[in-house]
């Protein structure tokens, strides 16, 4: 099957700073994972699928908390953030796809920087968790040859997600470490894909415009860009369509190789019009991974993301690692 796409979270659940998913939208059937390429569904297709992005954070010690909290500075340090996201997509015309995702997102060991009275201390909130935003999107394919694609994609993430969570001691999690914002924030982007000899390129750039959502709190702007490189390395002889399919779940398709690169850019949170020193930056990724697709329409992908630039503003728990798994079929 070659038009398989599984839209992972948008994650407006936004970008890989500390305890952020990362955004993207997956738009082909065969290679990058994380990149959007400009491949659209064929007309009348349908897709649903889910996927799972877990974060594993360098938290901030308990010593560094304290001295920050008697400065009286605005710091937390998240062990590991978790995002499930449900997707589905739809093939309104051979150039024109819409969807939505749908995520449940979930920091765990929150701790924050406190001052009590001059003396700094390590709190310990707990775990936020709950369903986070629902994104819905588009993507218009302008362009298209018999090797490359160009598209737009252009949507809006809604402030459907759970913005009440507590602490351990009964007061709100920040606005920043709540599963929802409580804004609207629109995005739009570029997405660019080529094939030639077993090889594919893709390429993406996605701009979001954050607005003001709970707790009088803007989350920052986000720019992601994303670029990567796909080998077919395995592909049956023999396979012509859909007489493969009819072996059932399991029969393997082709096989992709993929190295991408993942970038985000995020501006500093503020909070009634103040900027918050330990939020935002830049965050770079080499992710490799490994797309299957399968019998029956199915398709299932692995990646692993490892920081090669962790360049966060302040004092901010930084990621370590990333790890992403995804499943999808098509109709």
């Amino acid at each position: 099957m070659n038009y398989v796409i599984v839209i992972l979270f948008w994650l407006f659940s936004h970008m890989a700073l500390a305890d952020h998913a990362s955004a993207t939208f997956e738009t082909g059937s065969a290679g990058a994972i994380m990149t959007v390429p400009g491949t659209t569904l064929p007309k009348g297709k349908f897709v649903i699928g889910s996927s799972i992005q877990f974060i594993e954070n360098d938290e901030i010690s308990d010593g560094e908390l304290e001295r920050l909290g008697a400065l009286d500075e605005d710091v937390h340090s998240t062990e590991s953030l978790l995002n499930v996201s449900a997707n589905i997509a739809y093939g309104v015309t051979d150039n024109l796809t819409i969807g939505l995702v749908l995520p449940y997102i979930e920091r765990s060991n929150v701790r924050e920087a406190h001052n009590d009275m001059g003396v700094g201390e390590a709190e310990l909130a707990g775990d936020s968790k709950g369903l986070g935003d629902m994104s819905l999107f588009s993507q218009f394919r302008f362009y298209h040859d018999e090797s490359s694609d160009i598209a737009i994609i252009a949507g809006i993430k809604t402030p459907t997600g759970e913005t009440k969570e507590r602490e351990n001691d009964g007061a709100l999690f920040e606005s920043e470490q709540q599963p929802g914002s409580g804004s609207w924030d629109p995005f739009v982007g570029l997405s660019f894909n080529r094939s030639f000899n077993g090889i594919g390129i893709s390429s993406n750039v996605l701009y979001t415009f954050l607005t003001e959502g709970q707790q009088q709190t803007n989350l920052g702007d986000i720019f992601n860009y994303n670029f990567a490189v796909s080998y077919r390395a395995f592909s049956p002889e023999g396979n012509h369509g859909h007489q493969q399919h009819d072996h059932g779940l399991g029969i393997i398709d082709y096989v992709d190789l993929v190295l991408e690169l993942n970038g985000d850019h995020r501006e500093r949170v503020e909070i009634n019009g103040m900027s918050e020193e330990n939020t935002g930056g830049h965050t770079l990724y080499i992710s490799p991974g490994i797309r299957l697709s399968l019998g029956h329409s199915w398709s299932v992908y692995s990646s692993v993301g490892l920081p090669v630039v962790n360049d966060l503003n302040g004092t901010q728990s930084e990621p370590d690692y990333r790890l992403i798994a995804g499943i999808s079929k098509s109709f």
